[in-house]
């Protein structure tokens, strides 16, 4: 009887513990579903909705190839008057600003010693001139007595040279009064061309020397480009090449067709000087101006246009949020080129069928799955 209540005791002892296990096994069970379930909803990416007025297709198109260069505005004609005689300034007739005329007197000055040069040199002409006149009728009237076997064919030959004397000498002193003529109209400074005055140095009363700059005079009807760019870009040069530039101070973007091209290039810069003639009408203010252009080559280069403005760091590595078979993706560009007044930028990377996102997101929203809300317009 004892044996017996003994083996049921240790019966009940194994079903208690077995019961204990089984317990915690299940909780275990629980407990390891409860945590691998949120596991997997942490992994799983989440849709990003968009309306169509947030992408922007992406298409083809061409790239020009262009060339920077720096430059100046310059006027085609004008001109720097200096004074040829040294003298005294009487009369000042032009301001800085005043439009003239080709021949217009500017100035007078009192130049009186080539004045009394050219006195005395009309006067020697004269003088010279009634010799040569006396000479002329003794020589015709011993050629009558020749004829008439008055006197000998020496004597008539005698007269003759000393006609040609006379002659001569008249000439001799009608060079000295075109000298002196020309000394007395240096007096008198007159306007090479039309144009504006840009610069005046010299005041009433002021005395001159030769080679004294007096006046600047330029023509602002003709206005043109002059730059530089340096020697081993001398492929993009080509007369008739288009130029886009930008006058500094002024948003606006011009544009000039290539002129003129020096043919050598500089010994010292090592750059190749050219003229390019602008489209549009330019004012005379813009003379002297830099400015900062491309020359446009005409090779075309073909890339995909996208806004200009979805284009994000430019400067040193540019790339777009792009949506690529309905995911988001981070894709970097080259630059080819800016249309800054059309906002349009021609790049190359993107493929047909992207779409360039107008939203920005950030690295964590790369390859997440869009989906376009149907309901929006």
């Amino acid at each position: 009887m004892q044996l017996k209540s003994h083996t049921m005791f240790h019966l009940l002892q194994s079903s208690r513990l077995a019961l204990i296990v089984g317990i915690l096994s299940f909780n275990f069970a629980l407990t390891g579903c409860g945590q691998k379930e949120p596991t997997q909803k942490q992994a799983e990416p989440q849709n990003i909705e968009l309306i169509a007025q947030d992408l922007v297709a992406v298409q083809s198109g061409d790239s020009v190839q262009m060339t920077a260069f720096t430059g100046t505005i310059r006027a085609v004609n004008q001109s720097s008057i200096q004074a040829q005689v040294s003298a005294t300034a009487t009369n000042v007739n032009a301001q800085v600003g005043d439009k003239v005329q080709k021949g217009q007197i500017l100035l007078r000055l009192n130049n009186q010693d080539n004045a009394a040069r050219l006195a005395q040199a009309q006067a020697n002409k004269a003088s010279a001139q009634a010799q040569a006149n006396q000479a002329k009728l003794m020589m015709e009237r011993k050629l009558r007595l020749l004829n008439q076997g008055f006197i000998s064919k020496v004597e008539y030959e005698q007269s003759r040279v000393d006609y040609q004397a006379q002659l001569e000498n008249a000439r001799a002193q009608q060079a000295n009064v075109d000298i002196a003529l020309k000394a007395d109209q240096d007096g008198l400074i007159k306007s090479p061309i039309s144009g504006v005055i840009t610069a005046r140095q010299v005041e009433p009363g002021q005395t001159v020397a030769i080679g004294q700059t007096l006046f600047e005079i330029v023509d602002t009807n003709q206005l043109e480009i002059q730059a530089k760019v340096p020697s081993d870009m001398q492929s993009a040069l080509s007369v008739g090449n288009q130029v886009e530039y930008q006058i500094q101070g002024n948003p606006n973007r011009l544009t000039a067709v290539i002129s003129r091209i020096s043919p050598i290039a500089d010994q010292a810069s090592r750059q190749i000087e050219f003229f390019a003639t602008p489209k549009e009408t330019l004012s005379s203010l813009s003379i002297g101006s830099f400015i900062d252009g491309n020359i446009m080559s005409s090779q075309k280069i073909s890339g995909q246009i996208v806004p200009l403005d979805l284009v994000k760091n430019i400067e040193s590595q540019p790339y777009v949020w792009i949506v690529r078979q309905n995911k988001i993706m981070k894709v970097q560009v080259e630059l080819l080129e800016q249309r800054y007044k059309d906002n349009i930028a021609v790049v190359r990377g993107l493929e047909t069928g992207d779409h360039v996102s107008r939203l920005e997101f950030t690295d964590a929203d790369i390859k997440k799955t869009v989906t376009l809300d149907s309901k929006q317009k």
